[in-house]
């Protein structure tokens, strides 16, 4: 199986990004809205933020799961021992963010956010309708701009003292709609399709984005759209003198949505931040 790649520009980009989601779970997008140079200058910015002493006035706590999350609490993937290697910033609409690297963040967040929309209104058009029949809107429209997440993350070079089982990000699944991922700095994210034993690495071109299904998703669609579990690996040789740097985006619905007999948003969020978090910033 193979992530497709898409060109925006084709004319049948809808719906190969809705085929290649709904087998793999995973699609790559070019000749979106987004410079290259533009992720380039927003991995630049923050990888200076992650390098300087300045991280520390915008510490995270428990109750607002915004700002600066240090490889301390960095979260520890459902059914992992061993946290992640990564530290990253959270930020929501009205937040706080860097002086330095404000106005890039901002336009990026809103380019992303938009055509995260699109994408959702994508899928919809061309899916059955059946798979839908539990809401009464466009897709879109259950969007939450307040509840989007942009996680800037950075992925430190590896040191040699890393315990033996830990890895950049453990095998996991995102737990909002969709994900708005923007190609790394650096390789190493790979996908396990469901019904597959083997890991395959997403190729993603500079400046592509790749986008993937939550968790919340799949339970909308009683699992007809599949949340692929997915992990980030160590490097090797040069690369592991190196910091990897990305920045998801987290599409996420009002905490009010329906999206199941079993869950609406909000309470789906809560047990998922209950099972990740350190101990400190778990939801209360």
């Amino acid at each position: 199986m193979k992530v497709g790649i898409v060109d925006l520009n084709a004319n049948d980009a809808q719906q190969l990004v809705t085929e290649s989601l709904v087998e793999s779970g995973f699609a790559v997008v070019e000749n979106h809205k987004i410079p290259v140079s533009a992720l380039n200058d927003l991995y630049s910015g923050w990888d200076d933020f992650f390098l300087d002493g300045s991280r520390d006035q915008y510490i995270t706590d428990a109750e607002s799961q915004a700002g600066y999350f240090s490889t301390y609490f960095a979260e520890t993937a459902k059914g992992h021992e061993a946290q992640d290697l990564k530290e990253y910033f959270h930020y929501w609409p009205g937040g706080v963010l860097p002086a330095a690297v404000e106005k890039l963040t901002l336009h990026y967040y809103d380019a992303t956010f938009e055509l995260g929309k699109d994408v959702m209104a994508w899928l919809q058009a061309n899916s059955p309708t059946t798979l839908w029949q539990s809401i009464d809107k466009p897709f879109e429209e259950y969007l939450s701009r307040d509840q989007t997440l942009l996680r800037i993350l950075r992925y430190p070079p590896l040191t040699g003292n890393e315990a033996p089982e830990a890895i950049r990000a453990g095998a996991h699944e995102d737990i909002n709609l969709i994900t708005m991922l923007p190609a790394a700095s650096e390789s190493g994210l790979q996908i396990k399709p469901k019904g597959t034993d083997d890991w395959i690495p997403v190729e993603a071109p500079p400046g592509s984005i790749v986008i993937n299904v939550g968790d919340m998703l799949q339970e909308l669609t009683n699992g007809a759209m599949p949340s692929t579990t997915h992990q980030v690996v160590n490097p090797t040789g040069d690369a592991a003198n190196k910091a990897r740097l990305t920045a998801p985006v987290f599409c996420h619905p009002y905490p009010e949505m329906v999206l199941s007999d079993r869950y609406t948003a909000k309470s789906y969020l809560h047990e998922r931040l209950s099972e990740i978090n350190s101990i400190e910033l778990r939801p209360s």
